[in-house]
């Protein structure tokens, strides 16, 4: 089972990758429409959502292919575990392609502060971010697949916006000492996004 969990999150990993590259080419094709980066995160979260639901459905159709020939589960994609792998993949694919090279330089002597952060180093608050990012992806699967699995588009569109708020809220990083506001918003939205995964969980849905 825990092999199987290695797949599932590598698999959710490349599908995330895939996302974000889709999303990443049409910034280059599409025409700049100066909104400060807005229409680019829309543009982004839509496909990473796009990007979750056809992961979803892919694990689905294989796991009907393999229990037709074998009784051993494979990718399990209405388990629990299942569903936290997942959405761990999705998150540390997103902490790697935001970090980048931050993360290198954080092991160089001394520190970064920038006018967005004045009152908090640059590595510190990359990590802080990051951090959030990863466990509101982990929620985020939770609610999300809560919702494929009832076909209730309510529960897609919450986790859309909720991931929609999120992101949105990286661009009071533009403003002078942003990141409090930022961070502020991330984690008004991860700690909503947690509860109500939590919430599902408790219930016994999966």
């Amino acid at each position: 089972p825990h092999a199987n969990l290695v797949v599932v999150s590598i698999l959710s990993a490349f599908f995330w990758v895939c996302s974000i590259s889709v999303a990443a080419l049409l910034w280059l094709a599409l025409p700049s429409h100066g909104s400060g980066g807005v229409t680019e995160l829309v543009l982004a979260v839509l496909l990473q959502e796009a990007g979750r639901f056809g992961y979803y459905r892919l694990c689905s159709a294989a796991e009907k292919r393999i229990a037709a020939i074998t009784s051993q589960k494979l990718f399990c994609p209405d388990s629990f575990d299942a569903i936290l792998a997942s959405g761990l993949g999705f998150g540390v694919a997103s902490a790697f392609v935001t970090l980048g090279d931050t993360l290198v330089h954080s092991l160089e002597p001394g520190s970064v502060y920038t006018p967005s952060c004045e009152g908090l180093s640059f590595y510190m608050s990359s990590a802080v971010h990051v951090s959030l990012m990863v466990v509101l992806n982990v929620s985020l699967m939770v609610v999300a697949t809560h919702g494929y699995q009832k076909r209730d588009v309510s529960w897609v569109v919450m986790a859309t916006g909720a991931h929609l708020m999120g992101s949105l809220g990286t661009t009071l990083n533009a403003q002078p000492n942003g990141c409090v506001g930022s961070l502020t918003a991330l984690l008004a939205v991860t700690g909503f996004t947690a509860c109500t995964a939590g919430r599902i969980v408790w219930r016994g849905l999966f």
